[in-house]
């Protein structure tokens, strides 16, 4: 209910034409040890030097790799201009900062790729928040807004079905045999 409010907010609050988040998931289903990749895509961005928003990925059911961001911004320079990234517990929170001319955000672009990987079973919902910046952007999700993490399907071995197979064969052949 609290995403709903949430997303009923940022949905009336912001103007229609305003700049648009999406967010992609490469899976809503996986199995524990496989990785979802996330992409958040900007359009319509109007030219601008400084924002910044947190992605919240359901901690502990799945974990950031931080090897796997990218991103079409510059990342932080000396002079902390550029998009960075921190992670606290559950939450990336994603920044962008220039105080350079040459360096601003603008257009159509993808903000942030990286990959979560499904560390145990259960669900994960995934939710973005504390935007700010300047100008009105909404936020959509394409297709899901969560992840459903399963564990892994014990399989018998061929073995063991075909004992159990043998044994019902035998037990068949020997009611036969009594009548």
């Amino acid at each position: 209910m609290k995403k709903f409010i949430a997303m009923l907010t940022l949905l009336i609050g912001f103007n229609a034409n305003a700049g648009l988040l999406t967010i992609d998931l490469s899976s809503d289903e996986v199995s524990v040890g496989d990785s979802v990749l996330v992409t958040i895509s900007a359009s319509g961005f109007a030219e601008t030097q400084d924002f910044a928003f947190d992605f919240d990925f359901g901690n502990p059911v799945m974990s950031y790799d931080a090897s796997s961001f990218n991103s079409a911004l510059p990342t932080t320079d000396i002079n902390d201009n550029g998009f960075s990234v921190g992670v606290v517990d559950s939450i990336l929170e994603m920044a962008f900062y220039s105080d350079d001319a040459s360096i601003i955000a603008t257009g159509d672009f993808v903000l942030a790729s990286f990959s979560l990987i499904a560390e145990k079973a259960g669900s994960a919902s995934l939710s973005m928040y504390d935007f700010y910046g300047y100008g009105d952007y909404s936020i959509d999700f394409s297709g899901a807004d969560s992840v459903n993490v399963t564990s892994a399907v014990a399989v018998s071995e061929p073995s063991a079905a075909f004992m159990m197979m043998l044994a019902g064969f035998a037990l068949v052949s020997s009611r036969r045999k009594a009548k």
